[in-house]
């Protein structure tokens, strides 16, 4: 069975933070970089992105269990990886981290079969997450309210 946490908190660092501790027995930690992937939907809008104080609160959870490199990709709909790296604070990670960042926009694709809303097959061209080398483990869910909350 999954175990999930949601705690609320006015602050995104310590809720985050608490939220991990109340699911730690179920965390395991691979022996390869672990790759984080916030949500960005746009680059334009804060609320339509994991805020960085949640990815910070996230990185300082696994290093302390043992985690010392880190991928933290993300593909948003609207602008580029780079520019919300930047808008968004997400490069200053690097300085207290060991992070490469991954643009997931233009990496190869495979197709990968799923179906739509009405269960529909249909065919869906996602990263191609075998040559990322990187322990696929998306730790990361935080909400994001396109335009508020």
């Amino acid at each position: 069975m999954i175990k999930v946490s949601i705690v609320g908190s006015a602050n995104r660092f310590e809720g985050v933070t608490e939220s991990l501790r109340l699911i730690d027995g179920e965390v395991s930690i691979p022996d390869r970089a672990v790759m984080v992937k916030p949500n960005f939907v746009t680059t334009r809008k804060q609320l339509a992105a994991t805020h960085v104080d949640a990815t910070r609160a996230t990185l300082e959870y696994l290093s302390q269990k043992g985690v010392s490199e880190f991928v933290i990709a993300v593909g948003p709909a609207v602008g580029t990886p780079d520019s919300s790296f930047d808008s968004y604070g997400y490069r200053a990670l690097a300085d207290d981290f060991n992070i490469e960042f991954l643009d997931l926009n233009s990496d190869d694709r495979v197709p990968v079969q799923a179906f739509d809303d009405q269960l529909n097959p249909q065919t869906l061209s996602m990263i191609d997450i075998e040559f990322l080398g990187a322990s696929i483990e998306d730790v990361l869910v935080a909400y994001e309210a396109h335009d508020e909350i």
